[in-house]
């Protein structure tokens, strides 16, 4: 039996939270059109004012179920996905972006993970962003200094002693080879149906537009079940502008996650804390030094937005990520 004919035996379905950006989720649909092995069911959780899922008759001629949920009260992706794993009824759920392009084979190469038993007691599956910029001269030596403060590291998808993370596409070396993680990537992840018995995303922290909540899910699920990513399992992330944050709020809600997630998931007396706070010092110095090398009003705004938080944090106001 071929990988394909395996992987057609698991039933996968697409949960996409979308807020009006119908062009961009229009393009992702297509692009789950032309897959080599077809989902059971696209799931469209809505936030915004669409009138129903775009291209509907093409799905549902080419054999894939189409759900279309409008929200009508908590707003964000957080609980968008909550909805749309509860509505699922394949056996692998996986969680899209509505402003990206799948490579032809990514729900093949997600699924073969699953079925080739690799993996003890395997929970969730990742892939990755094909189009990640390289790093800069100037990124690299950033990052050089950000791992100096547990900032970031060398391997990508860890969680670092200071509560910190080596996100994906911050070293420049990313994975060529499959690997156990200790989180997914945002927009690329995948899990088994029965991860959501037990697990949810938190949609009362992480509102609106969020940052982080994948990683955090993700991360509690790593405690439990192995998480692996994947390389082969590609799409482009075409990084729509249409409602993202401007460049403050993402510094304030990108120090209060990194408390956040400290707070559950790392911290553990006295010298976690430290290692906290050294992390704190050296993000505010990166920062600060990137300013002074760029000279840009989005790096400075993006500054003015972490300290805002770091404020928020000492005051006992921190934590929230909306």
């Amino acid at each position: 039996m071929t990988d394909s004919q395996n992987t057609e035996k698991l039933r996968a379905s697409i949960v996409i939270p979308t807020y009006n950006r119908p062009d961009d989720l229009r393009n992702c649909i297509e692009s789950i059109l032309k897959q080599t092995v077809r989902p059971y069911e696209i799931i469209v959780v809505d936030d915004g004012n669409l009138a129903d899922v775009p291209l509907r008759k093409e799905c549902e001629d080419a054999g894939i179920k189409c759900v279309y949920f409008k929200k009508q009260g908590e707003r964000g992706s957080a609980a968008s996905k909550n909805i749309g794993a509860g509505l699922a009824g394949g056996d692998i759920v996986l969680f899209l972006d509505d402003d990206v392009i799948l490579y032809p084979d990514y729900i093949e190469e997600i699924l073969r993970v699953y079925t080739e038993n690799r993996y003890e007691d395997i929970g969730g599956v990742g892939g990755i962003v094909a189009n990640t910029k390289p790093l800069s001269r100037n990124k690299k030596l950033r990052h050089t200094l950000e791992a100096v403060f547990l900032i970031s590291g060398n391997k990508e998808g860890k969680v670092l002693p200071s509560g910190f993370t080596t996100n994906y596409g911050s070293t420049g070396t990313p994975y060529t080879q499959e690997a156990v993680v200790d989180f997914l990537p945002a927009g690329v992840s995948s899990f088994k149906k029965e991860i959501f018995a037990r697990f949810s995303f938190d949609a009362g922290r992480f509102q609106n537009y969020s940052l982080g909540e994948d990683k955090e899910f993700s991360y509690q699920v790593s405690k439990t079940r192995t998480l692996v990513l994947n390389p082969k399992a590609r799409l482009l992330h075409m990084e729509s502008p249409i409602m993202k944050p401007d460049n403050f709020k993402m510094g304030l809600m990108y120090i209060n996650f990194c408390y956040l997630f400290f707070t559950r998931h790392v911290k553990k007396g006295p010298l976690s804390a430290i290692f906290f706070w050294y992390a704190v010092i050296g993000l505010v110095l990166s920062n600060a030094v990137g300013f002074m090398f760029s000279g840009k009003q989005k790096t400075l705004d993006h500054l003015k937005g972490l300290l805002t938080g770091i404020r928020d944090i000492i005051s006992g106001k921190g934590g929230f990520v909306r």
